[in-house]
């Protein structure tokens, strides 16, 4: 049986049943990482798919645990529902039993807490393209008034269509940013490289968006298989870090300075 496995943005493969289950002893393929076979419906993470049984173990009777994805001895192995666990994870699953919650897709919901603090961090960022793009837009507009513009400078009239541009750009990488879109990690990847350029604070926070969207970790939540693994899990939700929402305070001051700064200088 020939297997596929992705490998951040790439996809590997293909690799005969002896090879995946090598790869997978050595950690290149973890539970999370997402794995397709000829029989099933699509890409899901391995933790979640039936891998090949151990070489040489035929019979051992050994599975995988539903919730981690970890092959483990028969001896270790607890079927509930007609799907199997292992004993470390059978007291978080007989608790959802009890509680009356559903057990839900494990390997789905092991990929999603895996991502989710790189998904959320994502959608911060565009919350600071949608400031960026509103601040540019403002200006645009600005630039339009004969007391703002310095009395109507030929410049300034120039200038704002390519603000107003510029400003509804940004606003729709950022709207792209929350809603995980493939072709807004590369136009955020090509507005970052240039943003590095503004250094100090510029370089250091572009840099930290280059690594969000160019990192493995952003392969993965961009694409479409974990787009997948979103709307098998409606139910997870991840609070964003008080550091992200002073950071967010912080721009939208200096956006707010920057309005303010503008203004006063053209009357």
């Amino acid at each position: 049986m020939e297997w596929y496995y992705a490998a951040g943005a790439d996809r590997k493969g293909p690799v005969d049943d002896d090879e995946f289950q090598r790869l997978a002893q050595q950690g290149v393929i973890t539970p999370a990482t997402l794995v397709w076979r000829e029989g099933m419906a699509g890409w899901e993470p391995h933790g979640g798919s039936t891998p090949p049984p151990l070489a040489g173990s035929a019979g051992d009777g050994s599975a995988v645990c539903a919730a981690c994805g970890r092959r483990v001895p028969g001896r270790e192995i607890f079927t509930i529902a007609e799907l199997q666990y292992c004993a470390a994870c059978k007291p978080q699953v007989l608790q959802r039993i009890t509680e009356g919650k559903p057990l839900g897709n494990h390997a789905a919901e092991a990929t999603r807490n895996a991502y989710i603090s790189h998904e959320a961090s994502v959608k911060s960022v565009g919350v600071l393209y949608y400031l960026g793009g509103v601040a540019l837009f403002l200006v645009g507009i600005g630039a339009l008034i004969p007391g703002f513009a310095g009395k109507g400078e030929a410049a300034a009239f120039i200038a704002s269509p390519i603000l107003l541009a510029l400003g509804t750009g940004q606003f729709c990488v950022g709207r792209g940013l929350r809603r995980l879109r493939p072709w807004a990690r590369i136009s955020s990847g090509i507005l970052s490289g240039i943003g590095l350029l503004g250094f100090p604070i510029g370089t250091i926070i572009n840099d930290y968006i280059l690594y969000l969207v160019c990192s493995q970790k952003g392969a993965v939540v961009f694409s479409s298989e974990y787009q997948a693994v979103i709307q098998q899990t409606p139910h997870i939700k991840y609070r964003t870090s008080i550091v992200v929402w002073i950071v967010l305070g912080f721009v939208l001051l200096l956006v707010a300075i920057g309005i303010i700064m503008a203004i006063s200088s053209g009357h």
